[in-house]
């Protein structure tokens, strides 16, 4: 998912955009086989939908096809709504960005003053991402199914443990798909709601993304939600199923559609879900201690083209 910053004149884009329309169904026909999985396509120039496409199948056991409404899972994407999670609520004066994350996480105040919201966000915190294979093995230690409080108790049970010996917050950029599951529980505790009750009332009831949710379970009363494989070694089609992992929110776990994205650019667009000194801190880089920018916003990676500003995010979970 990308984010194009304005370059160029409306109207000079919008034409651009539609006159590559069949240069782009021509190269999506060249490089996929209309009998395997797919994907959904959406440009949007400035508000507009200039080019709208479904490729490939949803379900290849079936034959289902892609459609616009087709239910993806957006992987680690999802972290932009955390990062307008805790915009929104910094707005509203119920946390700072700067806050110790044990000021409203008790149970991981050994992380110290400078483990911030902030350096959450920015994937600065230099604390450990549980995601590694003996991370997982520790927080499955607790249940089969773990959630965001298994993990803070992990991090407890383990002393806040930092990345490396000698680590400071602030020192470099790491990604950390446990930091953001950190955040996802900020959002509960500074709300007073659950993860996905929150975002549902806050962000997808207002803007009508109907098929969009936050929920991993609830995909399996979703005829639309796409099927995601993965390649043996032998290049065979695998069906992924759901993971151990499914429960945790924060640093992914939305499924949405490209008919919905759409509705959410153009609330980002307007500023309708935060003021725009807030929307220029999503897309304002973060900051090791050198001064050295990590390119990396509030959930959104940062860079330039041809003199085009964007932000985009990628993702992988489940086949998806």
């Amino acid at each position: 998912m990308a984010f194009l910053k304005r370059t160029q004149s409306t109207s000079r884009a919008i034409r651009a955009h539609a006159e590559r329309s069949a240069q782009i169904d021509d190269y999506v026909a060249s490089q996929i086989e209309a009998d395997g999985p797919g994907f959904a396509l959406a440009v949007v120039a400035y508000g507009t939908v200039v080019h709208a496409a479904a490729y490939g199948l949803a379900d290849v056991r079936s034959g289902l096809p892609i459609e616009q409404d087709t239910i993806f899972h957006l992987a680690s994407c999802g972290k932009q709504f955390t990062g307008l999670g805790i915009l929104m609520l910094a707005e509203e004066r119920k946390l700072h960005l700067d806050d110790p994350v044990g000021k409203h996480i008790p149970l991981v105040t050994g992380f110290g003053p400078r483990v911030t919201i902030r350096e959450l966000l920015h994937h600065t915190s230099g604390i450990r991402d549980l995601y590694d294979e003996d991370g997982v093995k520790q927080v499955l230690a607790r249940c089969e199914r773990p959630t965001n409080a298994d993990v803070i108790r992990t991090y407890a049970d383990l002393g806040c443990p930092m990345a490396e010996e000698g680590i400071e917050p602030g020192d470099t950029f790491s990604y950390s798909n446990s930091g953001y599951d950190l955040l996802g529980a900020v959002i509960e505790e500074v709300s007073g709601q659950l993860y996905h009750g929150f975002f549902a009332r806050r962000v997808f009831d207002r803007l009508e993304m109907k098929d969009t949710f936050s929920v991993p379970d609830r995909r399996i009363d979703r005829p639309r939600c796409a099927t995601g494989y993965t390649l043996d070694d032998g290049g065979e089609l695998i069906e992924a199923g759901s993971s151990v992992l499914d429960n945790l929110v924060g640093s992914g776990s939305f499924y949405t559609t490209v008919t919905d994205l759409c509705r959410y650019d153009r609330a980002l667009r307007t500023n309708s879900l935060v003021n725009e000194a807030g929307m220029e801190e999503v897309f304002t880089s973060g900051q090791t201690n050198d001064g050295n920018p990590t390119n990396y916003g509030f959930g959104w990676y940062l860079g330039a083209q041809d003199g085009i500003s964007f932000a985009d995010h990628e993702g992988a979970w489940n086949g998806f």
